[in-house]
């Protein structure tokens, strides 16, 4: 017959080495859980940190364009602006010279004339009087010229502060680009590894489980 003692320790023992086995393989389980939650966890903060880079490389182009295209608009802007005023000078200096010679040639005129009436042989206040009124009309044809330059010159400032008003809009059609504030992704907190202590005295209590079905199938034989 078989002897039912040996039977029931090997039972025992075998069922003492399973819980073992199966307290190592849980905590070998729990490791490799821990390691890979940790791992996808870098993985996912490594992935948003190359989102948060990738922002901030295009946040750093849209600025750099914009610089770019802001000093182009200026330098187009003050390249205009210098031609309209070199324009606006040129034209009032033609009309100063323009007054300038119809009054030199005014003068020339009257000086002419009055030499014409002198010549003339006419005496009396009759010369005294036509070379008044030619002296009268040369101040007036003076006057009248250099209040159509008057007239001119301040049509030709209206039109310098219309420039220099339409350079300062050109500048101000192109804005600075505010970048935009890219953070970087919080660091992830990384699992600890798992205590070895619930699963050492998980296989303990099998072991002295074990031991006690042992000495209890013993004990039973004598």
């Amino acid at each position: 017959m078989c002897d039912p003692t040996g039977g029931a320790a090997t039972i025992a023992i075998l069922s003492g080495g399973l819980g073992i086995a199966q307290s190592i393989g849980g905590y070998q389980q729990a490791q490799q859980n821990t390691a890979y939650a940790n791992a996808q966890a870098e993985q996912q903060y490594q992935y948003q940190q190359q989102q948060a880079n990738a922002a901030r490389n295009y946040e750093q182009l849209r600025y750099n364009q914009q610089e770019a295209l802001m000093r182009q608009t200026r330098l187009l802007a003050d390249n205009a602006y210098a031609d309209e005023i070199s324009q606006i000078n040129l034209r009032l200096m033609q009309e100063q010279e323009a007054s300038a010679q119809q009054k030199q040639k005014a003068a020339r005129e009257g000086l002419q004339a009055r030499g014409a009436v002198v010549a003339g042989g006419r005496i009396g206040n009759t010369i005294d009087a036509l070379v008044a009124d030619y002296q009268r009309q040369q101040a007036q044809f003076d006057y009248a010229t250099e209040r159509n330059l008057a007239f001119t010159t301040m049509q030709m400032q209206e039109a310098k502060r219309g420039s220099a008003a339409t350079r300062g809009s050109r500048i101000a059609s192109q804005q600075e680009y505010i970048k935009q504030e890219i953070l970087d992704p919080l660091k992830p907190m990384k699992q600890a590894a798992p205590s070895a202590t619930p699963f050492i005295l998980q296989g303990a209590g099998a072991a002295l489980q074990a031991a006690g079905g042992v000495q209890s199938a013993f004990a039973k034989k004598k």
